[in-house]
């Protein structure tokens, strides 16, 4: 569709609301490399199985961002592609929506001829426009006071521990 003369083909979504919710969760997978050097699939594996959460049915996941990785015994790893190790763990939070939202959202946006390229909590949108890493590093919080709800994110070393939405604006 055009809109302010540019066409548009696809697009991300934020997503915002109080059906929104945060948890964190933990996944664990032994390296594959025999050599124990750990590759962008053990990775992708251990993020996977972090993912790997109950949920009802109700629920689905929005994001799921790596906030630290273990390498055996060594915690508090940011990036363990290429290191050695037999153990590969990676403490996640994970970032859930109402499905029924997710997917009227998503009807509403392709209906207008528009593709649905992925989905982005609002409040962590927010976090990457107005915080420096800097800031994320020694550890924050972002409210973000909207007109209906307000997004909240706490940032500790680097990632989020914690993301909300207040019923209050």
């Amino acid at each position: 569709e055009r809109m302010a003369g540019y066409s548009v083909g696809s697009a991300f979504v934020l997503v915002d609301g109080t059906h929104i919710e945060s948890q964190n969760s933990k996944g664990v997978v032994a390296v594959a490399n025999p050599q124990g050097e750990i590759s962008v699939e053990d990775v992708d594996r251990v993020i996977e199985a972090a993912r790997a959460v109950s949920l009802p049915s109700s629920r689905e996941i929005v994001h799921v961002i790596p906030r630290y990785f273990v390498v055996d015994s060594q915690s508090g790893i940011k990036d363990p592609l290429g290191m050695n190790g037999v153990r590969l763990e990676v403490e996640t939070n994970i970032i859930t929506g109402a499905t029924t939202a997710l997917r009227n959202i998503a009807k509403c946006i392709t209906q207008v001829g528009v593709t649905v390229e992925g989905m982005v909590f609002s409040g962590l949108a927010s976090t990457y426009a107005t915080l420096t890493d800097t800031e994320k590093e020694l550890g924050v919080i972002l409210v973000d006071f909207g007109g209906g709800t307000t997004d909240v994110c706490i940032f500790v070393d680097g990632a989020p521990a914690h993301c909300g939405v207040l019923p209050i604006g």
